[in-house]
């Protein structure tokens, strides 16, 4: 009768057997893709002597330790480490040098370190490392410098630190730094200068940014969420560019947006549900949100004069910010001129400066509505940053030299026109059109408006001293009411009872260059 084979001796053959067939792959390891799924397979490996995994190496199941791949120097593809109940290190990779895929190291519960990894320089694939419930720090990965792809760092309960990244210059895919419960800071990140894909924190426990400290770009969307604890963005000094997005979303102590101040355009940007957000004054030097501007739901919000800067936008909503009164500095954009000449064209709804809509509501008084923003504000002051050339397009070849004397509280104006009618086709004159006019003004400064008297004169000679006559008494030739809606929009009305003409000319300026310096002359 066939007696039955003891369990240890049948262990024993199973070891043996493999490893008879993993000494016939030789050094490289063969086959090209290897799966690991008990301690027997791991410690088989070793006695092959083989360095190379060509293909990718998958270990997951029942193992302790990886000390049988002591001798495994690089793998060719993918190497994942997963799903193990009792693995508390990777020491068995130490002479690890080289991974041509993605590394992944995921739903290791007994997981402390990455000590094992400190070979490890480069990876041309991804990294992951999540649902490590033991694992406190990465520092195994200190001398790691770039990762090709996608870098998560996702659900680890005890991570408190990244000080393992400190090498770490550079991620050509998508960072995401998610949920894990005990991060506080991202110090570990402070070599890292750009991330190639969207960047995405969310960690309940983190309180600043400061990590990123020399991070200068983001090539796609940069999501800052749920991070409850957060309360500066201090750390993102040094970031110029965002290529899609920024989203600040539900960060309850968040109070200020400082960090910020070196972006100038977006494609989109939200701030929604910070309830401690008080102020947007770090996106000061904001010019341009390309589509999407939303402001909602921020509970201590109280204005938008971070917004100083801000020339156009796509779309804009605000909405539901319960204590918001202050809006004032987004009356540019809804104003129905153009504030920015050339501009970004006529807008919806009449807004040169809004793309496609614009949703204002539930704010408080003042903050309600187009209409409300626009009550609050003077839309222009007379001030030096008017002084300029001013016509009207229907008529072109004529217009307006306008000066403004702030010391004085007076404007003039010299108004290049025509008379009334064509002179006789045989009238000639020594120069120019016997037809030309031209007729100056002057008078004091009363808020956005001046009304000046005419003066006519007459009896001069071209470049030679001469008697001129001017109409007395003063103001007798008539009068004009130059008013101002915006640094690029007034009005001209007339009123000359000599010759019974009066009228309103709309009046723009023939180039922008000045604009500027008028709206900074109002803000002030």
């Amino acid at each position: 009768m066939k007696q039955p084979v003891p369990f240890a001796l049948r262990a024993i053959l199973s070891i043996v057997l493999t490893t008879f067939s993993l000494q016939a792959w030789g050094l490289d390891c063969a086959p090209a893709d290897i799966d690991l799924t008990n301690q027997a397979e791991v410690d088989a490996l070793s006695v092959t002597g083989c360095t190379t995994v060509t293909g990718s190496l998958r270990i997951t199941g029942s193992v302790t330790s990886l000390d049988g791949l002591s001798n495994l120097t690089s793998v060719g593809g993918d190497l994942s480490i997963y799903s193990h109940d009792a693995l508390t290190d990777l020491d068995g990779l130490s002479n690890l040098a080289s991974v041509g895929g993605g590394l992944s190291i995921s739903g290791n519960e007994a997981l402390t370190n990455l000590l094992g990894l400190a070979n490890l320089t480069y990876l041309d694939g991804y990294l992951t490392i999540d649902n490590n419930a033991s694992l406190t720090n990465l520092d195994g990965l200190a001398n790691l410098t770039y990762v090709g792809e996608k870098l998560s760092i996702d659900s680890n309960n005890s991570l408190t630190s990244l000080e393992g990244l400190t090498n770490l210059a550079g991620v050509g895919g998508e960072l995401w730094i998610w949920r894990n419960d005990a991060l506080t800071n991202l110090d570990g990140l402070f070599n890292l200068t750009n991330v190639g894909g969207g960047l995405y924190i969310v960690n309940s426990a983190l309180t600043d940014l400061d990590g990123l400290s020399n991070l200068a770009s983001v090539g796609e969307g940069f999501l800052i969420r749920s991070n409850a604890a957060l309360t500066n963005l201090l750390g993102l000094t040094n970031l110029t560019y965002v290529g899609e997005y920024l989203e600040i979303n539900a960060n309850y102590a968040l109070t200020r947006l400082d960090g910020l101040a070196n972006l100038n355009k977006l494609g989109h940007l939200w701030i929604t549900s910070n309830t401690s957000l008080t102020n947007l004054d770090g996106l000061t030097n904001l010019t341009s949100v390309g589509g999407f501007l939303t402001i909602s739901d921020n509970d201590a919000l109280t204005t938008l004069d971070g917004f100083s800067s801000l020339t156009n936008v796509g779309y804009l909503g605000i909405t539901d910010n319960p204590e918001l009164a202050q809006c004032s500095t987004v009356s540019r954009l809804l104003d129905q001129w153009d504030d920015a000449e050339p501009g970004p064209g006529p807008g919806a709804g009449g807004f040169p400066d809004i793309g496609s809509g614009v949703n204002i509501r539930n704010n408080l008084s003042g903050c309600n509505s187009v209409e409300e923003i626009l009550a609050t504000v003077n839309p222009s002051k007379i001030n030096p940053g008017l002084n300029d050339a001013w016509y009207y397009p229907e008529t072109s070849g004529q217009g307006f030299f306008i000066t403004v004397f702030p010391d004085l509280g007076y404007v003039s104006l010299a108004w290049f026109t025509y008379d009334t009618g064509l002179p006789p086709i045989d009238a000639t004159a020594n120069l120019g059109d016997p037809g030309h006019r031209w007729l100056t003004a002057a008078g004091p400064i009363e808020g956005n408006q001046v009304l000046m008297n005419i003066v006519m004169t007459s009896g001069g000679i071209f470049d030679s001293a001469s008697d001129i006559i001017r109409t007395d008494p003063p103001g007798s030739d008539g009068t004009i009411l130059l008013s101002f809606d915006s640094c690029n929009s007034g009005t001209v009305e007339y009123d000359i009872p000599s010759i019974n003409r009066q009228g309103t000319v709309p009046i723009q300026r023939v180039a922008g260059d000045n604009i500027a310096l008028c709206e900074a002359l109002n803000a002030d």
